[in-house]
């Protein structure tokens, strides 16, 4: 699904909420700009989309799929397609877009898992560190994690062995996350 048709699905799915552009930034706390940046397509991120869902109290996958059900012999048909860095994964069942769901998280857990030992090598060998490199780790880290998850791993772990002195690189930051995001992530490592 393209960045138009999320657009329009969102559109459709405000329409029918009777909600309006204003009323989902104040859900999800963000300007009403920022709101006309994610629906025209400049801001659309992942997090954004998963903000949506929960300010539209709709489940994440609502946001891919249409309303429209065609007038054809092909109705019953089932039919799946979920694009991705990696390809495009076809499903003509239920089961078989589950194992691709089941593939693409547990890719998602070991890149999550990768990007955990690449930070705790960076931070355990002093010639190894990059205050930029380290900070986006952190910031990806907290973002593909849950909230409650990456506190308690930030706590338990990282906490131990960020040196005393170390300070968040927050001028990169702001070149790839967006102003709410860095804050969330700023309020996550108090």
């Amino acid at each position: 699904m393209d960045r138009n048709s999320i657009k329009l699905r969102i559109r459709e799915i405000l329409a029918l909420k009777g909600m309006t552009n204003r009323a989902l930034a104040d859900k999800i706390q963000v300007s009403p700009q920022y709101v006309s940046n994610i629906l025209n397509g400049s801001a659309l991120s992942l997090n954004a989309l998963c903000k949506i869902a929960d300010a539209l109290e709709v489940e994440f996958g609502d946001l891919f799929v249409s309303s429209f059900t065609p007038d054809s012999p092909f109705e019953n048909e089932f039919g799946a397609m979920v694009k991705c860095r990696r390809g495009i994964f076809t499903a003509s069942n239920l089961n078989e877009l589950q194992d691709i769901v089941n593939t693409l998280s547990n890719r998602s857990n070991n890149a999550t898992q990768l990007m955990k030992a690449t930070l705790e090598r960076m931070l355990r060998f002093p010639s190894g560190k990059d205050v930029a490199l380290i900070s986006e780790l952190m910031a990806n880290l907290s973002l593909c994690m849950n909230p409650s998850e990456w506190r308690d791993y930030y706590k338990k772990t990282l906490a131990d062995l960020l040196p005393a002195n170390f300070q968040v690189d927050y001028r990169y930051l702001s070149t790839f996350m967006s102003r709410d995001d860095i804050l969330a992530f700023e309020r996550s490592l108090l």
